[in-house]
C-alpha cells in the first residue's frame, strides 16, 4: 500500500512538472488534459466491470469445490 501511494505522489509531481515544462498555453493544455481525463474514466469502468466479474466468477467457483 505505501508503495502505491508513493507511486501515485511521484506520478502527479511528474505530471505537473511535465505541463509546466511544455509551456503550452491552457488553451491546448485543456483539452489534452481533458481527452487523458475521459479516457481514465472508460479504464475505470472497464476495470471495475473485470473485478465484478472475477469476484463473481471466484464465487461460482468457490460453490462448486463446497458441493
Amino acid at each position: 500500500m505505501e508503495e502505491l501511494i508513493l507511486k501515485n505522489e511521484e506520478f502527479k509531481e511528474k505530471i505537473v512538472q511535465d505541463i509546466n515544462e511544455s509551456q503550452l498555453p491552457a488553451f491546448i493544455l485543456k483539452p489534452i488534459i481533458k481527452d487523458i481525463y475521459e479516457q481514465i474514466i472508460t479504464l475505470e469502468q472497464k476495470q471495475y466491470m473485470e473485478a465484478k466479474n472475477n469476484r463473481e466468477k471466484e464465487k461460482k467457483q468457490n460453490k462448486k469445490e463446497v458441493k
